[in-house]
């Protein structure tokens, strides 16, 4: 039988974190499922953990690749999934048991190419934060609809998005691959190439959030080229398709200056005009690009 769901998951060295998003699967109410683990060259415990799963669960595939990175493992879920509908979760998040259940009656119910749960993120220190929740289940046929409802931008999530399969493939969505925020790109495509999305309540994601920084980070220059690359690239699509955001979305961050972990100079570009802001908050420069 096809699954219903397939659910694709990449994975790399999360071995303190993966038995708990494995557990929040197998629990799935939904149980015509498969779970595409995709082992992104993991040098810690993690495939010994996904090795065991799979013994104990047929649902569970386990693919072993090199490292290509978040996009290029979801990628090989993509391919490799025979379900309906493609569901992306992260190995050290969870869903609730009644998420995959929900998602796919609502998707089916309403013959949609996308369903949307909520998103609630968790801090190690702090109160857990909505960054996306649905208190109705809303249909929209418009890209700007889309957008706006999906709170896109700032939310660039895929996590908790039920994707038709046969959409992707028609609709030729991949990750690009070896680069980071690889989500903006993707998200922003997939919702002007769906026609029907609905919002789905009480279909939760947890979304763990670890310690990290990048003004900590040894790549932190890496990052923040590639951030400019990729919200640049968003900005100009969004203006092409029609597409109207914030006008404080398009401001576009090009680098950040810290010292001893302290930002202390943001660099902003929209529309021609680049500003220096001190502290993210007085401007000291503006100068015409």
């Amino acid at each position: 039988m096809q699954p219903k769901v397939s659910i694709v998951v990449p994975v790399y060295n999360v071995e303190p974190f993966l038995a708990r998003c494995l557990d929040s699967l197998i629990a799935q109410t939904l149980k015509e499922i498969e779970i595409l683990c995709v082992n992104d060259g993991s040098t810690d415990g993690s495939i010994r953990i996904l090795n065991a799963y799979a013994e104990n669960d047929p649902r569970i595939r386990v693919i072993s690749q090199i490292n290509k990175g978040l996009g290029g493992a979801r990628n090989t879920g993509v391919k490799a999934a025979v379900g309906e509908y493609v569901l992306f979760v992260d190995s050290d998040d969870w869903i609730e048991p009644q998420s995959c259940e929900l998602l796919y009656a609502a998707a089916a119910c309403h013959k949609a190419d996308m369903a949307c749960g909520a998103i609630l993120k968790t801090y190690p220190t702090r109160k857990p934060k909505w960054v996306e929740y649905y208190d109705a289940e809303n249909i929209y046929a418009s890209p700007q609809a889309r957008f706006d409802a999906m709170h896109c931008p700032p939310c660039f999530n895929v996590v908790q998005k039920l994707f038709r399969r046969e959409l992707l493939l028609q609709a030729d969505l991949w990750f690009e691959e070896g680069i980071y925020y690889e989500d903006v790109e993707y998200i922003a495509h997939a919702l002007v190439a769906v026609d029907w999305m609905v919002t789905v309540p009480d279909a939760i994601y947890h979304y763990v959030v670890r310690k990290g920084s990048i003004c900590r980070s040894s790549d932190s220059e890496e990052r923040q080229a590639q951030l400019y690359t990729v919200h640049k690239r968003f900005v100009e699509y969004v203006d092409r398709v029609g597409v109207v955001i914030n006008p404080e979305y398009r401001w576009i961050k090009k680098r950040v200056l810290c010292f001893m972990g302290v930002r202390w100079l943001y660099v902003w570009e929209r529309d021609g005009v680049e500003e220096s802001r001190l502290f993210n908050r007085f401007v000291v420069r503006r100068k015409i690009l």
